[in-house]
């Protein structure tokens, strides 16, 4: 996040193992998200290179890049704070850093005037960036996700279990994943990573592929009553607590009771 302009972002990096993000599928999860917990959307803006959805007070942007990120672009890439003891997820996301092939940007913007009390807009901001991150991840899993402006590098399962104000503290600047090239070894070519094998399909599916029924992004499998489960929980929970009007109550515990059936 960067402190004071009502912006907060992450950066989904993808290896040879995964496919190029597909931003309608991107597009069709977040919608879902969005319009389930009462969002109105106010316009959608999409191309090959990136998709903005406008739900007021805030902006979503994803744009996509298709080629490696520059090294000097993610050198500085860190980990969080820890407790003492052995960082298992390292040696995974250093090696996931050098070789990955493509990159998914993520950007949440508030529009308008920021809120007087600058510590819970930020703490807003932030809940925000990652409940509506996890409907792109759903949709476009990563190798690793960078946090930005901080430089975190996290695993999914990490980001999924952190807390979101852990996500407004600096990381630790002795956990650089990678290090600044040796200005001896600058002018070195990089070796080529060898080329994607496709996986084998069947007839069925490359025909899938050219149907129209799958127009609209690729094709997957999304659990009935999944869409926004995390923002759903946040409106039970103030359902019980009885702070929110009788009307939106009620309206929690009958999308509750629907899931269930």
């Amino acid at each position: 996040m960067r402190k004071g302009t009502g912006i907060a972002g992450a950066t989904l990096l993808y290896g040879p193992e995964e496919p190029v993000p597909d931003l309608v599928l991107a597009m069709q999860f977040l919608i879902d998200d969005l319009r389930g917990s009462g969002r109105r959307i106010g316009g959608i803006k999409l191309n090959a290179a990136g998709l903005r959805i406008r739900s007021d007070p805030f902006d979503i942007v994803l744009t996509l890049a298709p080629a490696p990120l520059p090294a000097r672009a993610i050198e500085g890439v860190v980990r969080p704070h820890r407790e003492p003891g052995p960082d298992f997820a390292r040696v995974h996301l250093a090696r996931a850093l050098r070789r990955h092939r493509h990159a998914l940007g993520f950007l949440l913007r508030r529009r308008g005037a920021l809120p007087p009390d600058a510590e819970t807009a930020a703490h807003e901001l932030i809940r925000e960036g990652r409940l509506s991150l996890l409907p792109v991840i759903e949709a476009a899993p990563p190798a690793l996700l960078v946090w930005q402006p901080g430089g975190l590098a996290l695993t999914l399962a990490e980001f999924r279990a952190l807390d979101p104000a852990l996500l407004t503290q600096p990381g630790d600047p002795e956990s650089r994943l990678l290090r600044p090239t040796a200005p001896d070894r600058q002018s070195v070519a990089r070796p080529a990573l060898p080329p994607a094998t496709p996986k084998p399909t069947s007839r069925l599916d490359r025909d899938r592929q050219h149907s129209l029924g799958t127009l609209f992004g690729t094709e997957r499998i999304r659990a009935r009553g999944l869409p926004a489960i995390d923002r759903d929980q946040e409106r039970l929970t103030a359902a019980l607590r009885e702070t929110l009007p009788r009307a939106a109550a009620v309206g929690a515990w009958a999308a509750l009771l629907g899931g269930l059936s």
